[in-house]
């Protein structure tokens, strides 16, 4: 038998030995990793990407981190023949290695997205330290004319969190790092970005940009981001303004509407060529700010105003993806949908025939708060 020491000696043991190896394992996954001090590093916050006379221009908003946690920011633009020279020349302007750990925001210069984005969101891909929820953009004109606008380069986020805020509040839909990647390298489907643009010296989303490829082709207002986001899933929290117009009436009112949440089904009648998809939109709004003549406490009127929506919807749905057929671009995935279905589909011959793809929309809307509630 044990006397008491041995007894306390043992216990003492299996108290200190798993706290042991705790300490030597982690000690083991500090040294594996590269660590870094942030007073010996720069940090890249935002980048934009322009085309310029026999070459590129690359712009990086820089988080510089001084004592006490004081952040300044910095802002550098270098010119190179190419994209991929861009940052080994940014380099040679720093005094500290760069980082991208930070990374939140990739903004594309207008002529730069028509020659094509695919290099640069490679480039950015193969980088392991970039999160694959960072945000791109295409301004209107120069990224850089964008950046240097006075509250970007207050707030080197001020960008990339304006479009999350758009996309989780807004008519935005989803388009982070991982996304772009599966729109861009997914087969029947198209690349989609935020569109900014300027303002009375202030930026705002403008829309969303269709890309054919990695090119940009054409652009869609903030109104139609909306129902691209209704067909790509939950819409939850975006708003439209809807027309409405007594037979009596000679001048249009408009309401307000929110969207609460919404689900889209896609059924695939014929696999074509050409193809041809049923759709079906349900969603449940929020009204206000509806004319005086609209008496909302009535059931009546509340289910009359929801079939003026559903058939809203419905037009405008068809109106939106008859555009994408004429322009070539196809951002909801027709073709990936397709694809599913069919052990035989072959994109070529899918997109040659995708302007003749027949599509049917039909809306279920059921307003489940009013503005007088």
């Amino acid at each position: 038998m044990m006397n008491d020491e041995e007894s306390g000696n043992m216990e003492l043991m299996k108290t200190t030995f798993p706290t042991f190896i705790l300490i030597v394992l982690s000690g083991l996954m500090t040294a594996c990793g590269n660590q870094y001090i942030v007073n010996d590093i720069k940090l890249v916050q935002t980048v934009g990407y322009d085309i310029i006379q026999n070459g590129v221009q690359n712009a990086a908003i820089i988080a510089n981190y001084e004592e006490q946690g004081a952040k300044k920011l910095e802002f550098y633009v270098t010119n190179s023949d190419n994209m991929f020279d861009s940052i080994p020349r940014l380099k040679t302007k720093l005094d500290f290695p760069l980082e991208y750990g930070q990374l939140r925001l990739a903004l594309f210069g207008e002529t730069f997205a028509r020659k094509g984005i695919k290099a640069t969101i490679d480039s950015l891909i193969r980088n392991p330290r970039i999160s694959r929820r960072m945000q791109f953009g295409v301004a209107d004109r120069d990224a850089l004319n964008i950046l240097n606008i006075p509250q970007n380069k207050s707030d080197p986020y001020f960008l990339s969190d304006m479009i999350e805020q758009n996309y989780k509040k807004g008519n935005l839909p989803l388009t982070n790092l991982h996304v772009v990647n599966f729109n861009l390298y997914g087969k029947g489907r198209d690349l989609f970005l935020p569109y900014i643009t300027e303002e009375g010296r202030e930026v705002k989303v403008n829309g969303i940009v269709l890309f054919e490829g990695d090119k940009f082709k054409t652009t869609v207002s903030i109104r139609d981001a909306l129902l691209l986001k209704m067909l790509l899933g939950n819409s939850k929290f975006g708003s439209i303004t809807i027309p409405i117009k007594e037979s009596n009436q000679k001048q249009e009112d408009s309401f307000l509407m929110y969207s609460i949440g919404s689900k889209s089904k896609f059924k695939v009648i014929s696999i074509g060529p050409p193809a041809s998809v049923a759709i079906h939109l349900e969603l449940d709004a929020l009204v206000r700010d509806v004319p005086p003549w609209m008496d909302l406490t009535s059931e009546d009127q509340i289910s009359s105003l929801e079939k003026r929506m559903e058939a809203y919807f419905e037009k405008e749905i068809q109106k939106l993806v008859s555009f994408c057929k004429k322009n070539n671009v196809d951002p909801v995935g027709f073709g990936d949908l397709i694809r599913s279905r069919s052990n035989k589909w072959n994109a070529r011959e899918f997109q040659e025939h995708y302007g003749e793809l027949e599509i049917t929309v039909s809306a279920k809307v059921k307003i489940v708060q009013t503005g007088s509630s």
